[in-house]
């Protein structure tokens, strides 16, 4: 069983996800300031599908590169999956439901997630000093 510090040695995505989710959590809180309340909505959306969205990336790749033996290409799963994310985003903007800017500042919690995520120190392997 992998631990928090150990979790992303044995190719777990869940700590960068958590960091996605943190600081997508911090930049809905923000957004009131930039975007009005309506913007916490928007900023929200954003911030899920960022969440989302490195997810199914970590699970796409992981089931093609599994223990099958064959590799597929990824990409017209890759297409697939980029073009529902865009049928989705085109739902949510053209029924109002969310605003262009503060989703897309919402969606900044996945570069700036994986950034901070790649800051954290690693802990040395077992054995080594």
């Amino acid at each position: 069983m992998s631990t928090p510090e150990t979790a992303s040695e044995d190719g777990s995505i869940g700590p960068t996800l958590w960091s996605v989710a943190v600081v997508g959590a911090l930049l809905t809180l923000v957004s009131p300031a930039l975007f009005g309340v309506r913007g916490v909505v928007s900023t929200g959306i954003g911030a899920i599908l960022a969440v989302a969205n490195l997810w199914a990336i970590a699970r796409l790749v992981r089931g093609l590169l599994g223990n099958s033996g064959r590799k597929l290409t990824w990409g017209p799963f890759g297409l697939i999956k980029l073009a529902a994310l865009f049928l989705f985003l085109g739902i949510v903007v053209k029924n109002g439901y969310a605003d262009v800017l503060p989703l897309a500042f919402g969606y900044l919690g996945l570069p700036i997630g994986i950034v901070f995520s790649q800051l954290r120190p690693t802990s040395p392997a077992q054995g080594e000093h």
